[in-house]
């Protein structure tokens, strides 16, 4: 729901006292929240790296992890492979392990399409005076939405037919996003 429509019901549906304190008090707050898309696309690269390291060999067990400590070496050697692990996630870009994502076949068209399209969103964040629109802010969460389903469908995959439908699934509502742009 965009603020516009948001702050229409609360002047349609509260008395004038209320309204001016919900303009005041709550939907700044709200505004705050809605514009802070940070939490939806650390997941979407977790996951992405996640998947990289998978492919990789990375992970020795069922075990994954999502950071290491400096002693991680000693620690975990039969669990992770630490260097490469330090690797992918320091080493390579994002734009990178999308890219091993769809040449590994994980990723498809239209989901590497509209990731790099948030990829290229997210990156205004370096401009100081960039705003992210409502738009933005809906694909930051589709995108952490369709990852999600891809990195499950990766990760912990019940049988092959199972993690294709997940896939494909998320292949269809990246294809709906993307007409939609």
């Amino acid at each position: 729901m965009s603020l516009k429509r948001l702050r229409k019901i609360a002047e349609l549906n509260l008395c004038e006292n209320c309204y001016e304190k919900y303009k005041a008090i709550l939907e700044p707050s709200i505004k705050q929240w809605l514009f802070q898309p940070l939490p939806d696309w650390r997941a979407v690269e977790s996951y992405i790296t996640q998947m990289v390291m998978k492919l990789e060999g990375v992970f020795k067990t069922d075990v994954i992890f999502i950071s290491l400590d400096e002693d991680s070496n000693e620690k975990y050697a039969n669990e992770v492979d630490v260097e490469a692990f330090q690797k992918i996630k320091y080493g390579w870009s994002l734009r990178d392990k999308i890219k091993y994502l769809k040449k590994m076949g994980i990723l498809h068209d239209f989901s590497y399409n509209l990731l790099d399209r948030v990829r290229e969103i997210r990156n205004r964040i370096h401009d100081e005076f960039y705003e992210f629109s409502e738009n933005d802010l809906i694909l930051f969460h589709w995108a952490r939405t369709i990852t999600s389903q891809i990195h499950w469908a990766t990760m912990f995959p019940l049988n092959k037919e199972t993690s294709e439908n997940v896939r494909s699934n998320a292949e269809k509502l990246a294809e709906q996003l993307l007409q939609k742009l």
